[in-house]
């Protein structure tokens, strides 16, 4: 998620009491593994996109469930390793 400014290492901020709307970047479970991406929802199509254009949406169709665990709010970067 580089090109949202999310690097590998980084700490993310989630918060769980906001509701995901269109443009968020969200934490969500697919398959029993959680990802982030951006929450594409619009004109009842409901997508994930990934910041790196190498990656295709992930579409959800009407009898698949999308779990979204939380809202990124922000992020800590980490400076020592």
């Amino acid at each position: 998620m580089t090109g949202a400014h999310i690097h590998d290492g980084d700490m993310l901020v989630v918060d769980r009491s906001v509701e995901p709307k269109h443009g968020h970047i969200v934490l969500a479970v697919i398959n029993n593994e959680y990802t982030v991406k951006r929450l594409y929802a619009c004109n009842g199509v409901i997508e994930l996109h990934a910041e790196n254009p190498a990656y295709p949406p992930i579409r959800f169709r009407e009898h698949e469930e999308l779990q979204v665990w939380g809202v990124v709010v922000g992020t800590v970067a980490r400076f020592i390793v």
